[in-house]
């Protein structure tokens, strides 16, 4: 699954796999400014987070 949030200055890509990681993703201006993993203790934990800030 995908989330994206849109903001003036950037757009962050959340992507959700149903495993224990996020793989989140910045971008300004069309340039990747950030790629990070967000790890988590379990799959609730992690689907959790996703839920709550997916656009």
């Amino acid at each position: 699954m995908t989330s994206e949030f849109l903001d003036q200055d950037c757009e962050e890509i959340l992507e959700y796999h149903g495993n224990t990681m996020i793989e989140l993703t910045r971008k300004q201006d069309g340039e990747t400014v950030l790629h990070d993993w967000l790890l988590f203790n379990s799959v609730e934990e992690a689907s959790e987070y996703f839920y709550a800030h997916a656009g």
